[in-house]
């Protein structure tokens, strides 16, 4: 008998191979055909972090207006964030800040997205007003900075 999460991680994969963005919950509704239960929604989740730690994905939350018509969202939840997988380079551009999870594959596209956010909030006055002293940090950056304090300190 396979386990619950190996039977949502292969929904989850066989749902990426044919779109780019996935909603976890929304595929685990699909494969349960009802609600799911917090064991298996915590299951789905752990699912979803082993295929982003395999590099496969990333795992993001988004909001459902963000991610397009792969949401799914329960009447009762309205606008609350969700996790999702994708593979979609735009959005990862487009929203490096709500990264959840990506191995060091995924670094370099992360970056760019950090990148051009922080251009964009350099030249809209009114963004740099509400996020005065933002700054980006790009992964690879962040990774050598911690490693380097981590040698200093010992």
């Amino acid at each position: 008998m396979t386990s619950m999460t190996a039977t949502v991680r292969q929904a989850l994969q066989t749902a990426l191979a044919s779109r780019a963005t996935v909603s976890i919950r929304r595929t685990l509704v699909e494969m349960l055909e009802r609600e799911p239960s917090k064991t298996e929604i915590s299951a789905a989740n752990k699912a979803a972090r082993m295929i982003a730690e395999d590099g496969d994905a990333i795992l993001i939350s988004l909001l459902p207006s963000q991610a397009g018509a792969d949401a799914y969202v329960p009447a009762a939840r309205g606008q609350r964030a969700s996790n999702y997988l994708t593979v979609d380079e735009k959005i990862i551009k487009d929203l490096p800040c709500r990264v959840r999870f990506a191995t060091e594959k995924w670094d370099t596209i992360i970056d760019e997205g950090m990148r051009s956010t922080q251009q964009m909030i350099e030249s809209d006055p009114l963004l740099s007003a509400f996020l005065p002293g933002w700054k980006a940090e790009p992964r690879a950056e962040k990774r050598a900075r911690l490693m380097a304090e981590a040698a200093g300190a010992s």
